[in-house]
């Protein structure tokens, strides 16, 4: 399994020059000859970071939205031009909810409808319960949120006829990867929470083994019972890799390093991730 960064928040030291960074996440997943564009980033900046690093979009068996919110989906009109052709794109419905922040009532959801987006080539395939997309493969689909310690943001809202309601970002969906090393967990934001996410991981592929954990886990705004709480479990977990990005933030990416030691890699712009 390869997976490769095509754009997080940062860039790589030892990334070849010429790649962006931006605040958002798109990672390329290659496995077992299957070939999965995981979030798009932003911007479109994506699609050059793509062909920078050798990577052809047009290869992309399917694309996975983790949720709705315009750093995860904004480059998706981009990719589609690129790709000049049908895909499926698996998405919990609620991806084109209107999702705001507060305290300046910012509209954080995907900038385009879908309409739009069909009309260049998106097949989109909504999965609310979990679904083996391949053979070993599977998109979450939404997660229970079981755990005490692990709060959904309360600046978050949506929108529904005119009316302000909290947002549980039901939309929230991973990957679940199974390899004989174990299970693969492939976040975007986890808004679901880190915990909650691997137990429904570990309950719907009937494996308890977790290997590897990456992508975004939101902590960086966590409080601190929630961050605590969450470092003990992963430090039970005896995971082979935790390669965390996007949303995690420097603070508890350091963390991570003290906690996991080599176990640790930060997963930035360009990074290539082999399993």
């Amino acid at each position: 399994m390869k997976i490769t960064v095509l754009i997080e928040n940062s860039v790589g030291v030892l990334i070849p020059t010429g790649l962006c960074g931006e605040h958002g996440l798109s990672l390329w997943i290659e496995h077992e000859g299957h070939k999965i564009l995981f979030d798009t980033g932003q911007t479109g900046k994506v699609v050059e970071n793509a062909l920078r690093l050798g990577i052809n979009l047009k290869e992309a068996n399917a694309i996975i939205l983790s949720h709705g919110h315009y750093d995860h989906t904004g480059g998706l009109k981009a990719v589609l031009e690129f790709i000049e052709k049908p895909i499926d794109i698996y998405a919990h419905k609620d991806v084109f909810s209107l999702h705001y922040a507060s305290p300046v009532d910012r509209y954080i959801g995907i900038p385009f409808r879908k309409e739009e987006l069909e009309g260049l080539g998106a097949n989109f395939r909504w999965i609310k319960e979990p679904t083996e997309i391949f053979s070993n493969i599977w998109v979450s689909g939404e997660v229970p949120r079981k755990t005490t310690f692990e709060k959904i943001d309360e600046r978050l809202y949506i929108k529904e006829d005119e009316k302000k309601l909290p947002d549980l970002i039901l939309d929230d969906i991973s990957l679940f990867i199974k390899t004989d090393k174990g299970l693969i967990i492939i976040l975007g934001c986890a808004h679901s929470g880190v915990v909650n996410i691997i137990e429904h991981a570990k309950k719907v592929t009937k494996e308890n083994k977790i290997y590897a954990i990456i992508g975004g886990t939101h902590l960086s705004s966590a409080a601190g019972l929630q961050l605590e709480e969450t470092l003990v479990y992963l430090a039970r977990l005896n995971l082979g890799l935790i390669a965390t990005n996007h949303c995690t933030g420097l603070n508890v990416a350091a963390r991570f390093k003290e906690i996991f030691g080599n176990k640790f890699r930060f997963g930035a712009t360009g990074e290539v991730i082999t399993i």
